[in-house]
């Protein structure tokens, strides 16, 4: 068994070049560790560390690894009930790592994809479930429980409505500074950095209007948290302590907990509810408002018209749509 392996270490590909200076090297080896988001290094880490020790137990070497043992693995962690999902993703991080040490990656043996389709086909591929999407009386409920004089009922005010509003994503949410933030007269803009889908972030722009009513409205309820937060640069969305405003940013993880609680508050089943039902509740509410597809995916920046319909407008249609009632039963 190999000693264990850093996961961020140098290419073996990056080598000292004529002309280049070691400034030039570290420079290249900071991009490429930026190639991929810290939120993937952290799981092909971890999945990673999973194959070290079950090679350890078994005498066997994690890297380089020999594809019959990856194929041995894998069949026993799905039986063991691993999900298909899940061995992809570490079949993924296994070959990361032997190919940025210039070593052949496992999983593109014939033998290995063998083994992968058969334990598709034997396994299946679990159907995602899906975050319950909030409705405008779901927000009205939750926010009739929140006190907005507090610092905290102000923050958790304004994440709920400018998350539902903007149909941001928990990580963009918890990524906005208050430089992001650019007032208009018909509402805001929020530029974003980068996000889920923008690996190379290039960044975008999202708006965000004015609401109808005051209670609902993402505009005053984000001026009523400045209020609270100070301007300070810095994250927009910022923990708190004793009800003392710090200035470190939130975690999606946070995020998702805040709503969750807030949602039980209010008396709503909050089995399903995660900080995606802000996003969700957007794509679905509007999409129900005869809001053209295209203008949803502007919003939500899917680039594949197809997962928005999967993932949020079907599940709408299938009720409307059902033959059973045609049943005369």
């Amino acid at each position: 068994m190999k000693s264990r392996m850093n996961l961020d270490a140098t290419p073996s590909w990056l080598q000292p070049h004529d002309g280049l200076s070691a400034t030039d090297l570290q420079r290249i080896g900071a991009a490429v560790t930026a190639s991929r988001a810290a939120s993937t290094r952290k799981v092909y880490a971890n999945l990673w560390r999973q194959w070290e020790r079950w090679c350890h137990a078994r005498d066997l070497d994690a890297f380089p690894a020999d594809p019959m043992t990856l194929c041995a693995y894998l069949a026993e962690r799905a039986e063991s009930g691993t999900t298909v999902q899940t061995l992809t993703v570490a079949c993924s991080a296994i070959g990361h790592v032997h190919r940025v040490r210039g070593v052949p990656d496992p999983a593109n043996h014939h033998a290995v994809r063998e083994v992968r389709r058969g334990l598709r086909r034997t396994y299946g591929v679990a159907p995602v479930r899906q975050a319950r999407p909030l409705t405008p009386a779901d927000l009205r409920q939750i926010l009739g429980t929140i006190d907005r004089d507090t610092p905290l009922g102000a923050r958790d005010a304004a994440i709920i409505l400018l998350g539902y509003a903007s149909a941001l994503r928990r990580s963009e949410l918890v990524a906005l500074t208050l430089d992001d933030i650019e007032p208009k007269p018909g509402g805001l803009l929020l530029h974003l950095r980068s996000s889920k889908t923008d690996q190379d972030a290039e960044g975008a722009v999202v708006g965000v209007a004015h609401g109808n009513h005051a209670a609902t409205d993402p505009i005053q309820a984000l001026a009523t948290w400045r209020v609270h937060r100070g301007n300070e640069s810095g994250p927009l969305f910022t923990r708190l302590f004793y009800a003392n405003v710090s200035l470190r940013a939130l975690s999606g993880n946070a995020i998702a907990r805040m709503l969750r609680a807030r949602a039980a508050d209010a008396g709503l089943p909050a089995e399903r509810i995660t900080a995606h039902s802000l996003r969700a509740g957007h794509a679905t509410t509007a999409f129900q408002a005869g809001v053209h597809l295209d203008r949803i995916a502007a919003q939500t920046r899917h680039k594949d018209l197809s997962i928005l319909l999967t993932r949020y407008i079907r599940p709408l249609e299938a009720l409307a749509s059902t033959t059973s009632r045609d049943l005369g039963l």
